[in-house]
């Protein structure tokens, strides 16, 4: 890791433009996330579809035998509503489908993208009715003022109806659109109400067509409006509320920011505003708490609380813009391919000490570093594929928690669990000098990560959580104390690779060769024969767990997850029996700075072996 260098003072504050282009400019490096959404009320969309498009029928048969265009137009607009809350009410339902891997940020763009094509109906039904009108004019129609009123009244009352219940939802885009689709039918069933009785008191039958002409020019202007909201947002515009160049500026005042660049404020789904972008600083060892100043800056006067920064040295960017030629040649550089190390590590209670192994792939003088923390009973070598694919740009690190796999077993088997787990990855994160990592953690390692995560002034930046949470459910206890330490012991090595695979099963779908990848290391052979990799006796705190311990946890874990402050991407497998999909939903509630992901066809707990599970990660980790 490069030491901070010092650097010239800041440079005077630069006009509004410079300050644009300043804060645009694209150096080294980008970011790209997603954060989870708020989806609108769609049983509202559904009552209101009912309703238009009961009375649109209704309307259109007495339009036809009235002979009234102010009523027919009204029908036509009624059909083209009920079409439009059917077009909004399939976007909520859409924009309710969680992110996948080929959709990491969701869905929550389709209610935009149903608000822009509503609008588009809309303006074709206004030139629809106007050029109608204008017909009228040059070959006048007979028509029935007087049923014409009677229908025009109850749709009156049916257009109310519809409408107070989509002014209920006044966040959605989409929702609004359609409400503007209900508003124009309002307006057109006064109008017709008007002409209706006009026409059955005078006989004058142009009304009619003025009338349809009056409403439509109304239902324009609203119009007009929705397709340049919706068409912003989905050009990903800056928010309307929110002042670009206000927030670089609010940025570069915040003490410790050095520069702001490759700022980027947009929606990523509507009323959810992000922002990512570039932070120069001096010292990386201010980043942490630097970042919850911003943060607090950024949620109090922009309300902006979905951020993703990006911290660089000063010194580091002015090496790489002013490079020095230098005769002296450079020694290649090393890259790792799961060379083991070990780190000594305090016992709690002062009971001794203890070395933890732990793996490593890419270049260790890479300041990025991930670290890959494994589940209950596995190994640090279930993370050999991932770390491959994210060497490139990581320095990946992936400890045999300690009583697992290469690393010490403990001689007080009552240490094996959480607190000591904790304080061993402090030591490994000291020993690599780094003061930020980011974390991807496996059931255990998962609630390891929480813990480390919740704790004030945790180096972990951004943190994925595979398939666990601070709620174990019931029956995953039970399926595990069916394994976890009963013996296990076989001659042959094939045969207890294949008990193994079964065990493991839940992990999803795999060929024989990524079995192998997955559970082979776990194996170790000792006086011919063949059993697991781990300390038998990590099942003893295990199971002496009983309901209170088990309740007291729980709360803990809860607290520790409640003071998370970073990113964190929950991921959880379709078929899970330990992480239920009630858990991830009060996860997200609890947690502003969570998102989630489904992977179905999978139970406790995705491997992380197949490509599009890879992407996942390497997406959020970006």
């Amino acid at each position: 890791m490069v030491d901070p260098r010092s650097s010239p003072p800041q440079a005077a504050p630069a006009s509004d433009a410079d300050q644009y282009s300043l804060l645009h400019i694209h150096k080294r490096g980008d970011a790209a996330h997603s954060h989870r959404r708020e989806t609108s009320n769609a049983s509202l969309l559904g009552l209101a579809l009912a309703i238009t498009f009961s009375f649109a029928i209704v309307e259109a048969i007495a339009g036809y035998l009235a002979g009234s265009l102010a009523l027919l137009s009204d029908a036509a607009h009624m059909v083209t509503d009920a079409a439009a809350l059917g077009l909004a009410l399939f976007a909520q339902i859409i924009s309710r489908r969680p992110p996948s891997a080929r959709h990491s940020f969701g869905f929550g763009r389709a209610e935009a993208l149903a608000a822009f094509v509503n609008a588009i109906a809309m303006l074709a039904l206004v030139a629809w009715i106007v050029g109608e009108a204008i017909t009228r004019f040059y070959t006048p129609h007979i028509v029935d003022g007087l049923t014409v009123a009677i229908v025009a009244a109850i749709g009156l009352v049916m257009n109310i109806i519809v409408a107070t219940i989509l002014s209920r939802d006044k966040k959605s885009v989409n929702t609004r659109a359609a409400l503007v689709h209900v508003m124009g039918d309002l307006l057109g069933s006064i109008a017709a109400l008007v002409s209706g009785v006009v026409i059955y008191f005078s006989g004058w039958m142009e009304i009619d067509a003025w009338l349809s002409i009056l409403v439509a020019l109304l239902i324009l202007k609203s119009t007009i409006s929705i397709l340049k909201e919706s068409y912003h947002f989905l050009m990903e515009g800056v928010p309307l509320s929110i002042d670009y160049i206000a927030v670089g500026k609010d940025l570069h005042a915040v003490k410790g920011v050095r520069a702001v660049h490759d700022l980027h404020v947009w929606e990523m789904s509507p009323n959810q505003p992000a922002l990512i972008g570039h932070i120069e600083v001096d010292s990386l060892r201010q980043w942490p708490a630097l970042m919850r100043r911003i943060n607090a800056m950024l949620l109090e006067r922009h309300g902006i609380d979905h951020v993703t920064l990006q911290p660089e040295l000063v010194s580091d960017l002015q090496d790489d813009d002013n490079p020095v030629n230098n005769s002296t040649p450079t020694a290649p550089k090393l890259i790792h391919h799961g060379e083991r190390f070990y780190v000594e590590c305090a016992s709690s209670n002062a009971s001794g000490l203890h070395r933890m192994a732990y793996h490593t792939w890419g270049d260790p003088s890479n300041p990025r570093v991930l670290i890959c923390v494994h589940g209950l009973t596995r190994r640090g070598s279930d993370f050999q594929t991932l770390a491959e694919a994210m060497c490139k740009d990581y320095y990946v690190v992936c400890p045999d928690v300690v009583g697992r796999g290469d690393s010490d077993f403990l001689e007080n088997p009552m240490l094996y669990g959480i607190p000591q787990y904790v304080a061993d990855m402090t030591t490994l994160v000291a020993r690599l000098n780094v003061t930020s990592v980011d974390w991807f953690g496996t059931s255990m390692g998962g609630l390891i990560g929480m813990v480390y995560a919740g704790m004030p002034d945790s180096p972990i930046r951004r943190i994925l959580i595979n398939d666990v949470g601070p709620r174990i459910e019931p029956e995953s206890l039970k399926r595990l104390s069916s394994y976890v330490g009963q013996p296990f012991a076989y001659s042959n090595r094939a045969e207890a690779l294949t008990i193994l695979n079964r065990i493991c099963a839940s992990f999803g779908s795999h060929t024989p060769e990524e079995w192998e990848r997955l559970n082979g290391p776990l194996l170790r052979e000792v006086n011919d024969v063949w059993s697991l990799h781990y300390d038998p006796k990590i099942v003893i705190p295990f199971a002496a767990v009983n309901p209170v311990l088990a309740k007291a946890g729980e709360m803990a874990l809860w607290n520790h997850f409640d003071a998370i402050t970073v990113p964190i991407l929950i991921v959880r497998g379709g078929d899970s029996d330990l992480l239920s999909s009630a858990t991830v939903e009060e996860m997200l509630r609890r947690n502003p700075h969570a998102r989630s992901i489904t992977i179905y066809g999978v139970g406790h707990a995705p491997a992380f072996l197949k490509p599009e599970q890879i992407a996942l990660a390497a997406e959020f980790f970006s």
